[in-house]
């Protein structure tokens, strides 16, 4: 979970106008972390567009298309700009109205040696913002408005915004807007190509083997790994393996995950496994592919290979790609085994995760593994806690033999890391309405209490056979509905 700082803006304005300039310091810093309030002023510059005011048989007036442009002066200078604004409006006769709209911040600096006529550079930049807001009779306001960065320095930040402003004269400058919100960075996304394997040389891996022989060719733009055990039984199952590693550091964090991918081009029969592995070598995560099952595996020295999971699956082996994901979940791991479907746009055609804890995890016993696989391989309880370090990847083969079988052979093409944040799940605070489709038009309205203001409610209405419904964020101005 990534640490949110609350920030807090006070802003004056003017009017309707004194609602919108309040949006212009959301756009939170990255060093809030470790400063988490900051000040900012904005002033109108221009309204290019005055809008369009228009009233319904109800007397609600409404603004429409209102633009406006306000010079925007924050401590920090991805927060300084020039907003534009954007608005619509609707006005009850008690003196109420709700507003909403979008709004984009061009990140630059102010030459305002003349006042008059302040001028504007772009720096790069530009905040991507959309709000809604309620004005009440008294001239308070409650604004909430959410968004992101684009381009420049500030690119895919993400913020979140309250804004409130205390009862009195809409046009009252002295009144100052209180802004709180949260600013998360852009989520991890990288890929890495380790090795397509085009050039016709195995550089950079690294072969390795217990027992037996062990050959890496490159060819046709593949890796394929040929072993050979002669007069070698399997007993543990790494008395029968092999391997290519190359070097990769990388630490598990909370809410990362890396990923190691690889292309199975194809597995013979002679072949029991083609396995990807993450290693803090010797010790290891892996998954596991033969052309009857998959399985979720650990190994630590001088102790048996932990079997977490063995499931028997007749997946294609060809055109398929292996992936093993590692996740931080505070002191767990998260190992996760997938196999995607390359001829089909990577549909997951099995996937399976095990977290790994600092406790002793449920395993395969040698005698369970035996009446699931028909295999007599010796395995060990797991009795150690998560790797959170690693440094080396492995792309390897098993053959589970007698050591009278002929040599094996996996091929494997295009090997990458992937490394990506994973965004937390949150449930939104809001309440969905529904009522029959009939053929009189209804408008929902919302309130803070029985007796108003009743303000109508701006969400998109979806129809679904003779139901229509709408979904309502929570807030203090919206606490009771009704049909009208």
């Amino acid at each position: 979970m990534s640490i949110k700082p609350v920030t807090e803006y006070r802003i004056a304005g003017s009017g309707v106008l004194s609602a919108i300039a309040s949006l212009l310091v959301t756009a939170l810093p990255l060093a809030a972390a470790t400063s988490p309030v900051y000040t900012g002023t904005g002033y109108l510059v221009d309204v290019p567009v005055s809008g369009i005011l228009c009233t319904n048989a109800s007397g609600q007036v409404s603004l429409k298309g209102n633009v406006q442009i306000l010079r925007v002066q924050v401590s920090d200078a991805r927060l300084t700009g020039r907003l534009q604004a954007a608005m619509d409006s609707a006005y009850q006769p008690d003196g109420t109205s709700i507003f909403g709209g979008a709004a984009c911040q061009e990140v630059g600096t102010w030459d305002v040696a003349d006042p008059a006529t302040p001028r504007f550079t772009p720096t790069g930049g530009v905040w991507d913002m959309s709000y809604r807001g309620v004005a009440q009779a008294d001239g308070s306001d409650v604004i909430t408005l959410t968004g992101y960065g684009v381009g420049g320095v500030i690119d895919g930040l993400r913020l979140e915004e309250t804004i409130t402003r205390g009862p009195g004269v809409p046009s009252d400058p002295a009144i100052s807007f209180t802004c709180r919100g949260s600013l998360t960075t852009p989520p991890l996304s990288t890929v890495t190509l380790i090795d397509d394997f085009e050039d016709g040389k195995v550089t950079g891996w690294t072969p390795g083997w217990n027992s037996g022989s062990i050959a890496a060719v490159e060819t046709n733009g593949q890796l394929i790994l040929r072993g050979n055990w002669p007069g070698t039984q399997t007993v543990t199952g790494y008395d029968t393996s092999g391997w290519v590693a190359r070097p990769f550091n990388w630490t598990a964090k909370n809410n990362e995950t890396l990923e190691l991918r690889a292309d199975l081009v194809g597995i013979s029969d002679a072949a029991t496994e083609a396995e990807v592995k993450l290693k803090r070598w010797p010790a290891c995560y892996g998954f596991s592919k033969s052309q009857r099952y998959v399985l979720l595996w650990k190994f630590v020295p001088d102790w048996p290979i932990t079997i977490f999971t063995y499931e028997p699956l007749a997946l294609k082996s060809t055109n398929v790609t292996l992936v093993l994901a590692l996740t931080g979940r505070g002191p767990d791991l998260i190992v996760t085994g997938r196999v995607l479907d390359k001829s089909n746009h990577d549909a997951v055609l099995y996937e399976r995760s095990v977290v790994d804890t600092l406790n002793a995890d449920p395993s395969l016993s040698t005698e369970e593994f035996e009446g699931l696989s028909g295999m007599r391989v010796i395995l060990g309880p797991d009795r150690a806690p998560p790797l959170k370090t690693f440094d080396y990847i492995c792309l390897a083969l098993l053959q589970y033999t007698d050591g009278h079988l002929p040599p094996a052979e996996v091929t494997f093409d295009n090997c990458e890391i992937r490394r990506y944040g994973v965004p937390s799940l949150s449930i939104a605070n809001a309440v969905r309405l529904t009522w029959p489709a009939v053929a009189a038009p209804f408008a929902v309205e919302g309130a803070p209490n029985v007796t108003g203001p009743w303000l109508p409610v701006l969400e998109p209405v979806f129809e679904s056979g003779n139901i229509k419904q709408v979904t309502v964020p929570a807030s203090d101005a919206m606490k009771l509905f009704r049909l009208k």
